[in-house]
């Protein structure tokens, strides 16, 4: 591209998934990651989910934000603008949610079934959610970018990470019995089609918010980025979990080897949705040009 065409052609976005953005990128998965494994195990009563949920928000998380920052030492200056900023916000669901469910984790081992304890998953909840959706409307904020400017992110964002929360605890599941597997695998296909259901809604509507959009949604599902969207996100993603959830619940449970590929499959299904949006961001032009 020459120097100029900025100015005058869509130009797709690199700061938030090229170089350290990768890291960016990393992290604002594993956070809606973590508030999904959060929101799942709770719902099966899974001490240890709830464990794995809070390891990976303070390690994966805090670890990819604290590599991102170019001057750790400052970042609790981010704090200071939750009125204003989704940045802050998000922040601020992070910490709350790490302190919250440490004392939850603490109650449930020292004095379960407490009213306190009660109190702790409620704000944890909420703490969860917002840490899986605010990540939507931080990337909503970025007016120049019109595949990010859609409703519908933030949400797509939370049910990502749930989906992956019942792939985490599909594998608890094994570990540790006592936890319907079919629940969870029924739980996992109705995600999918909704999952499903929603991309669509995603990329019809971003398509016609204006020509960036639409070159945006031309990127993922014909254009550069199209390998990586069809094979991670649809394949990956949603195809092969929901074939393996579907043969499980009519043919009797499946060998661990095939029920770990599903996991797997989740997982990178959910990278590759966030590696796709934020990798096929196009920047609206300065003087748009009439064809």
């Amino acid at each position: 591209m020459k120097l100029y065409e900025w100015m005058v052609k869509p130009t797709p976005q690199t700061e938030w998934v090229e170089k350290r953005g990768i890291l960016l990128w990393l992290a604002f998965y594993v956070g809606g990651l973590g508030g999904g494994v959060y929101l799942v195990s709770l719902y099966f009563n899974s001490l240890l989910g709830i464990l794995i949920s809070w390891l990976i928000v303070v390690v994966l998380k805090g670890g990819f934000h604290i590599l991102y920052l170019g001057h750790p030492l400052r970042f609790w200056r981010m704090f200071l603008r939750p009125q204003s900023s989704w940045i802050s916000r998000g922040l601020i669901f992070v910490v709350a949610f790490i302190g919250l469910v440490f004392v939850q984790l603490l109650l449930a081992y020292f004095k379960p079934g407490t009213g306190l304890e009660t109190v702790m998953m409620v704000l944890a909840v909420i703490m969860a959610v917002g840490m899986s959706i605010y990540t939507g409307f931080v990337m909503n904020y970025v007016n120049g970018i019109q595949l990010w400017i859609s409703s519908v992110l933030p949400f797509l964002f939370l049910l990502c990470g749930v989906l992956g929360g019942f792939g985490i605890m599909l594998g608890v599941a094994h570990v540790t019995g006592g936890i319907n597997i079919v629940a969870v695998e029924t739980g996992s296909m109705i995600l999918m089609i909704v999952m499903a259901g929603l991309i669509v809604i995603y990329l019809t509507s971003s398509r016609y918010i204006g020509p960036a959009g639409k070159e945006s949604v031309n990127a993922l599902v014909k254009g550069t980025i199209a390998p990586v969207f069809w094979m991670g996100v649809v394949l990956c993603g949603v195809i092969i979990p929901f074939i393996v959830s579907l043969s499980s619940l009519l043919g009797g449970e499946l060998p661990l080897s095939i029920q770990i590929l599903a996991i797997l499959c989740e997982i990178t299904g959910g990278l590759t949705l966030r590696y796709s949006i934020l990798k096929g961001g196009y920047y609206s032009p300065l003087i748009p040009v009439s064809t």
